[in-house]
């Protein structure tokens, strides 16, 4: 099975046997619990159908579907389409209902004394272990389904041969079949002609070479595995086999509803009515032209159309699984379509807006206008004037970096301890005597001692280092 249905909880609720998809054992247990509840339902039923059973009306104006099986087997004394002698239909009805317990037993039987998985199991129980990707294991055990489908239809022809025979609709009796036909062409004719078998001989003929086939394909597959190109071919996966599963029921479902519909020889008109017609609509459906009850429907009419739509079902089944078996996940599809649709939700028209070209197109339906919004100042700092020209400030006080749209929210915070540092320092300007023009002063000054003077260049000034600031 794919693991992609798999929550972090465990398997969904409609996963069922996937629970067990690594445990052989107890996936064994599953089916043989869901193989018991299906021989109980046909005993119980079986029973029901006896106990509200009229004699004196026909079976399928009381809506019987297991007594006209019974009886076209030919269990029971019949006399014009009325069964005389219910007692060999009341003991197939026990006889099942033994067996599903029995079939319960097994299922208890393993759950409780063997491993979950086989693959720890002593003995002869180890064989039956199987891994889904291993063909050689999977084709040892589709080998024992078909022997057991070939011995259920060898019953049938050993109940026609030797125990009683079949009922012929066109003698209106229970007789032995002492000929069946075993010659090859004249099966064969029927390929085209699948719903109009009319003899009895023909009948078990086939049914003797669908268990030969069955019984002989059984063996092939429990002792050879399958070939290259078989398993290059199909999918052995969980979910593979499964599909490959539901795809033979649906087929084998939709040849009983035709057969139930058209075919009077394995479905008399005695028990189940009279034959349908296919009404090709939607959906399609089986129906009586004769409208043969005045109330209801007909046995054959709710059977034969209640075999289509199971077969229906089971096709969508086969389909779903073969798609996951090759890796597409449908899940992922409804996922998108979920996320599409609330996003469309919020803006319903884009729903329905319908991709034509490649490229953005405009929409003449949509105008535009001037936003309504108040455009953000091109400044640093709000200006108190709408024009965004450059100006001189005009007394803006410096915005609080605390204080932001009326929540006061302190970034960090720090003390600051203000220290004068002296980079350079001016000199005053100091009157400098202006030298007299006369000559001997002037004379004086050149050839006599330099009188010390201020200078109007600055002093230097003693070097201050950088402190940080403590506290």
């Amino acid at each position: 099975m794919d693991a992609s249905i798999k929550k972090p909880g465990g398997y969904p609720w409609w996963a069922g046997n996937a629970r067990f998809v690594d445990l052989s054992n107890t996936f064994i247990v599953a089916h043989v619990a869901q193989a018991a509840i299906i021989m109980a339902w046909v005993g119980v039923f079986t029973l029901f159908e006896l106990s509200v059973y009229a004699p004196n009306q026909p079976m399928y104006e009381q809506g019987l579907i297991l007594l006209p099986h019974l009886a076209a087997e030919g269990w029971g004394t019949l006399s014009d389409g009325a069964i005389v002698d219910t007692y060999p239909m009341f003991a197939i009805g026990v006889i099942h209902l033994v067996a599903a317990g029995v079939l319960a037993f097994g299922a208890y039987f393993h759950r409780s004394s063997l491993p979950r998985s086989l693959e720890m199991a002593q003995g002869n129980a180890s064989k039956f272990d199987f891994a889904w990707d291993d063909p050689k294991q999977l084709g040892f055990i589709l080998g024992h389904h078909l022997v057991i489908l070939g011995l259920g239809a060898l019953l049938l022809v050993i109940k026609a041969l030797y125990f009683g025979g079949l009922y012929d609709t066109s003698t209106e009796t229970v007789r032995l079949v002492t000929d069946p036909t075993l010659d090859p062409a004249t099966l064969w004719d029927y390929r085209t002609r699948l719903f109009q078998v009319n003899s009895l001989e023909d009948l078990v003929g086939g049914h003797i070479y669908v268990a030969v086939l069955l019984i002989a394909g059984g063996a092939w597959h429990i002792l050879t595995p399958p070939f290259k190109w078989v398993q290059d071919l199909f999918m052995f996966s969980g979910d593979g086999i499964l599909s490959y599963s539901l795809f033979g029921i649906a087929i084998a479902s939709f040849a009983a509803s035709y057969y139930c519909a058209f075919d009077t020889l394995s479905y008399p008109t005695e028990f189940y009515g009279p034959t349908l017609e296919l009404k090709s609509a939607f959906p399609p459906f089986y129906f009586d032209p004769n409208q043969t009850m005045e109330a209801g429907y007909a046995s054959r009419t709710w059977l034969a159309n209640t075999q289509f739509y199971l077969a229906f079902f089971f096709l969508q089944g086969g389909l779903w699984h073969f798609q996951r078996a090759m890796g597409f996940d449908i899940s992922s599809v409804v996922t998108n379509w979920q996320e599409g649709l609330a996003e469309f939700s919020d803006s319903p028209e884009l729903a329905y807006q319908t991709p034509v070209h490649n490229k953005p197109q405009p929409r003449l339906d949509v105008q535009y206008g001037m936003p309504q919004a108040a455009l953000p100042s091109l400044l640093r700092q709000e200006q108190p004037f709408g024009d965004y020209l450059y100006r001189q400030a005009q007394g803006i006080e410096q915005p609080d970096l605390t204080e932001i749209n009326g929540m006061t929210n302190t970034l960090y915070q720090t003390e600051y301890h203000t220290k004068t540092m002296t980079f350079y320092q001016s000199s005053a300007q100091e009157e400098t005597p202006t030298a007299e023009r006369n000559g001997d002063d002037l004379f004086g000054n050149l050839y006599g001692q330099a009188a010390a003077r201020k200078s109007n260049y600055p002093r230097p000034m003693t070097g201050v280092l950088y402190e940080a600031s403590k506290g």
